[in-house]
């Protein structure tokens, strides 16, 4: 994963293969650190997933509720 404030870039060879588009217009905030995240894109492509957006790589905070993907943990942001 690479990734810049308003931009995320994950891949990950394992078998499978994604195409689609993801549109989130929500403003989100993570769990215990409250950082805004959203809204974003994600562009699936093959084994990449393309995100724009604001912090993007705070995503993963959906992904702990079931509801979204990808992402960093926003309590291990190190």
């Amino acid at each position: 994963m690479k990734y810049g404030k308003y931009w995320m870039i994950q891949w990950q060879i394992n078998n499978w293969v994604s195409f689609g588009i993801h549109v989130d217009w929500s403003r989100k905030y993570t769990g215990r650190d409250h950082i805004p995240y959203g809204p974003y894109v994600d562009i699936h492509f093959l084994f990449f997933i393309f995100s724009f957006g604001y912090n993007p790589k705070y995503s993963n905070e959906a992904e702990l509720l079931a509801i979204g993907r990808g992402g960093i943990d926003a309590d291990n942001d190190n």
